[in-house]
């Protein structure tokens, strides 16, 4: 197999020499940019810069500070550019953030917006909504996603101990648990607050301007094969949808108008437009809910998940990781993060990669079968090397697709087949 080494090493080396692949990260990292106020335009001076790795919890790897214009500079040896990280920015009693991505150089531009906070509430309302309704046996999942418009001009943060975001539930059985779509649509638990009347809650997540997306999630009692579901919020919704699974449920509101199936959920789809503030998002549902294998699987699971992982992102349970999933695919009308398209695109070179992996093994595992055979003499020597310049131009032009630490990977490695 030394033929096999020999041209892998001198295929790499010569990639490398002819730039045909990415050029390798360089060592440590430079991040500089510059914070700006969103509600004066002004740069923020003498703004502490955290740099995070989020990374068993939220752990501070370096810290800046802003000069007179807003501009810093945070420079480490210790850096790895091909590392996540995030710069935060705490401001006026609110968390900003921003994803730190290198170029090949080792550099990162970021640049963060802050705002300055108000306890006064501004002009909220509830661009989107959808409320799923899951009957599974003797109790309905019930998942509520609202996409949070802050309008105010010119534009604050909204900060209430008191609450941002107020709700009513019916009839929980136990307590509801929430969740806000974060950066890159990152869930970040919630704690839920009761209000001053029974059925009332709160969340005290800052309303940055723009759309913020709540989750809240909760279970009701459906051991009657029927519910009486009659929640509301303290926000204008301009357009809501009702879907209810399983599809042979009956749905009786004079809300929500029937929209025929849902293909996302497999259910049926009741929507209303223009809905009031605290109107009751009524509708009662009665018939059979999912029972057997299907009601198992999700107990099964969930409680798989709760013991293997006894943490607050557990506790939320599986109808809530499922309503995030089902948030993914929701469209809102608005970008609720930017970096989504960045993330799938990473995703599918993922794939990708996986694809080429498999492809160069294989070039590499027909070059050494072609090696043997000429050595055993079961091939003649003409045929040989036309068969193993294709499959050298094959293998060379697969690896100047691929990154520089599949390239490196294949390099160095000796081992037979």
């Amino acid at each position: 197999m030394n033929r096999r080494l020999q041209f892998v090493t001198v295929s790499a080396t010569c990639l490398v020499m002819l730039g045909a692949g990415p050029a390798l990260r360089a060592a440590g990292g430079n991040i500089s940019g510059q914070v700006v106020n969103g509600t004066t335009g002004a740069p923020v001076a003498n703004q502490t810069i955290q740099l995070l790795m989020p990374r068993n919890g939220m752990q501070q790897v370096a810290t800046g500070v802003t000069d007179a214009s807003g501009r810093f500079a945070i420079a480490r040896s210790d850096l790895s550019t091909d590392s996540f990280y995030l710069l935060q920015a705490v401001f006026q009693d609110v968390n900003y953030h921003a994803p730190v991505k290198f170029d090949d150089r080792g550099q990162a531009r970021v640049d963060l917006t802050v705002y300055n906070s108000t306890r006064t509430a501004p002009p909220v309302q509830i661009q989107s909504a959808r409320i799923i309704i899951n009957a599974v046996g003797d109790k309905a999942h019930i998942q509520e996603m609202f996409a949070v418009r802050n309008s105010s001009d010119p534009p604050q943060s909204y900060v209430n101990v008191d609450g941002t975001f107020l709700f009513h539930l019916a009839k929980p059985a136990g307590d509801p648990t929430a969740v806000v779509a974060g950066l890159m649509n990152m869930p970040l638990p919630q704690p839920v607050n009761p209000g001053k009347e029974p059925g009332d809650y709160f969340i005290q997540y800052p309303l940055k301007p723009g759309v913020t997306v709540m989750m809240v999630a909760y279970d009701s009692d459906y051991a009657s094969s029927k519910l009486d579901f009659s929640d509301s919020v303290a926000y204008l919704i301009n357009s809501l949808e009702l879907l209810v699974t399983p599809p042979s449920l009956s749905v009786d509101s004079s809300l929500f108008k029937s929209s025929g199936p849902d293909s996302e959920t497999g259910g049926q789809k009741y929507v209303a437009e223009n809905v009031p503030p605290n109107t009751e998002l009524a509708a009662s549902l009665s018939g059979e809910g999912a029972t057997g294998e299907t009601a198992s699987a999700a107990s099964a699971s969930s409680d798989t998940d709760i013991k293997t992982q006894p943490n607050l992102m557990t506790r939320l349970g599986i109808p809530l990781l499922a309503c995030f999933l089902l948030f993914l695919l929701w469209g809102l009308g608005v970008r609720v993060a930017k970096e989504w398209p960045q993330w799938k695109a990473q995703q599918s070179a993922s794939q990708r990669q996986k694809a080429l992996e498999a492809e160069v093994e294989k070039l590499f595992n027909s070059l050494a079968d072609l090696d043997e055979l000429f050595a055993n003499g079961k091939i003649a020597e003409k045929p040989y090397w036309k068969e193993r310049l294709e499959f050298k131009a094959r293998l060379v032009a697969t690896l100047k697709k691929a990154p520089p630490a599949l390239l490196e990977s294949y390099a160095i490695r000796h081992t037979p087949r």
